[in-house]
């Protein structure tokens, strides 16, 4: 089943890099997002593009730097050198959602060679249906690649690769503690019964039955295991903090979201 919307999915689904200031500003991958209109508006996890990697931090002043980049599938009879796509403009951020709405230009893109014989972006359309627990889902996105860089003398020597992944995955839960007191206001999230990579932040969680995007990945749920034969000083029982086999991710039809795409006129399924 998920052959079949794939290709739609891989087409709209891109890496995101940024200036690393650690490496002479060489384009590093950050995380991952995906087209969801064909006129530009793009979705990624907020800390991908903030200052201090968290979704309340300051959006990266060098954002407009940015590059969304996939890879070239073998087969295409073109160059296989790496798409991408620059323009990129900040429009919007609920960081308390872990969520962020880029926009970006497809006139300045228009000579991409890619792009040729295009009048739009490739999308994912994205539904408002909540999900069942148990309900089948993937995700495709860009787990963060080792870089290469080399500072000389009169020059420095980078490269940052791609690393796309298909990862399938079930809704594990619908909510990621019940709380005694839970609101409307709340976060809708869902949580996977798979932990994506580091760079899999902002790619799309996909309905396996439809194609259609229903959430953002945007983190690890940690889990603490008591140690019963480890004490500290004091005498108290320690815990050891491990990354989880489960996975957050921001549900789409969080009304909050909903609203701010509905604002922008990006088509939203019920199905």
């Amino acid at each position: 089943m998920i052959r079949k919307t794939l290709g739609i999915t891989q087409a709209a689904t891109f890496s995101v890099s940024l200036p690393n200031h650690n490496c002479d500003e060489l384009p590093t991958a950050v995380g991952t997002g995906f087209f969801v209109s064909p006129d530009g508006w793009f979705v990624t996890a907020a800390h991908v593009v903030t200052e201090n990697g968290r979704s309340d931090g300051p959006i990266r002043k060098d954002l407009s730097k940015a590059f969304i980049t996939k890879e070239t599938r073998l087969g295409s009879g073109i160059v296989p050198v790496p798409i991408m796509c620059e323009g990129i403009s900040f429009e919007y951020i609920d960081s308390r959602r872990d969520f962020v709405l880029l926009k970006i230009d497809f006139k300045a893109n228009i000579t991409k060679a890619w792009l040729k014989e295009r009048n739009n972006f490739p999308f994912i359309d994205i539904s408002s249906r909540e999900l069942d627990e148990g309900e089948p889902v993937y995700c495709f996105g860009y787990p963060l690649p080792q870089i290469y860089f080399k500072k000389g003398k009169n020059m420095s020597i980078g490269h940052s690769g791609l690393c796309p992944r298909v990862t399938s995955a079930i809704v594990s839960s619908t909510f990621e503690e019940h709380k005694m007191f839970m609101t409307s206001g709340d976060p809708k999230v869902y949580i996977l019964d798979r932990a994506l990579n580091y760079g899999n932040s902002g790619g799309p969680i996909i309905s396996t039955a439809t194609g259609k995007v229903h959430a953002i990945c945007s983190r690890f749920q940690p889990v603490f295991i008591p140690q019963n034969h480890l004490v500290d000083q004091k005498g108290n029982n320690l815990s050891i903090m491990t990354p989880s086999l489960y996975g957050v991710v921001i549900n789409l039809s969080d009304p909050n979201i909903l609203q701010i795409l509905i604002d922008k006129k990006i088509s939203i399924s019920k199905e």
